[in-house]
């Protein structure tokens, strides 16, 4: 799918991959709806872009509603929605107590999407046409040691992405899903990797990945991977699964 002309959401779009892909998005010619929790960002990015944004939580079902009702007013239809929001949190080795963070993963990184799909989809199969684009992550492939409720949601998110697509494909619906490893964002420094950690030197900026989700957006490409690392996950579990899962075990601080 060509991005100029179509109205696109993204969500998280007040900084870091989200911003960069609303600018670069923007440059492809898109009509790019700004939303994120951060009002600042949505306001810094919605006005560089002179577009309208909508500072919500997108984990309530009536911000997605919102933030779509904003973008038809204003553009018209939309043609992606592009489920991006996301937070890792810090590492927690081994917690499995804390039902807060549970719940935050799960309406982030599932249930948003869900939302996003009840929202748009009825008109997209009506026309025929749209794309519903999520942001998982490479832990979706493999694991994070360190975050059971980032790596079962992120998984999560995946399996909803392969739903969608198996089921709606063939009446016109384009579905991606984005797994991408490390970046150089806050998430990444949140999680206290040190400046010179080899992950950091090898970490695409956020300007990178917009660039390879155009391209990938373009050829309509289900899994979008931004380094080897997912695609070397997928061969270790093909090849020997029991292995795989041993070398996870060894990585773990539980």
């Amino acid at each position: 799918m060509k991005l100029r002309d179509k109205v696109v959401v993204i969500t998280g779009s007040g900084g870091g991959i989200g911003a960069a892909c609303a600018r670069r998005f923007a440059d492809e010619g898109a009509k790019v709806v700004v939303t994120d929790v951060d009002s600042d960002g949505v306001t810094r990015v919605a006005s560089e872009l002179a577009t309208v944004g909508l500072a919500v939580d997108i984990t309530e079902e009536g911000s997605v509603h919102a933030v779509a009702e904003l973008a038809r007013r204003t553009y018209g239809q939309i043609d992606i929605w592009f489920s991006n929001a996301g937070y890792a949190g810090p590492p927690r080795a081994g917690d499995l107590s804390d039902d807060q963070l549970w719940q935050l993963n799960w309406q982030l990184h599932v249930m948003s999407h869900v939302y996003a799909a009840r929202e748009v989809l009825p008109a997209m199969l009506d026309r025929g046409d749209g794309y519903l684009l999520q942001t998982a992550s490479v832990v979706a492939l493999a694991l994070h040691p360190d975050k059971p409720a980032y790596s079962v949601t992120k998984h999560a998110a995946l399996s909803f992405s392969e739903w969608l697509a198996a089921t709606y494909r063939r009446r016109g619906i384009k579905v991606s899903c984005f797994c991408p490893g490390p970046m150089l964002t806050p998430m990444l420094m949140a999680d206290g990797v040190p400046p010179d950690h080899p992950i950091v030197k090898t970490a695409a900026t956020p300007e990178q990945v917009a660039d390879r989700l155009v391209d990938a957006i373009d050829v309509e490409r289900f899994l979008i991977l931004d380094s080897p690392l997912g695609q070397d996950c997928l061969t270790a579990k093909a090849t020997d699964y029991e292995q795989w899962v041993q070398d996870m075990a060894q990585q773990t601080t539980a």
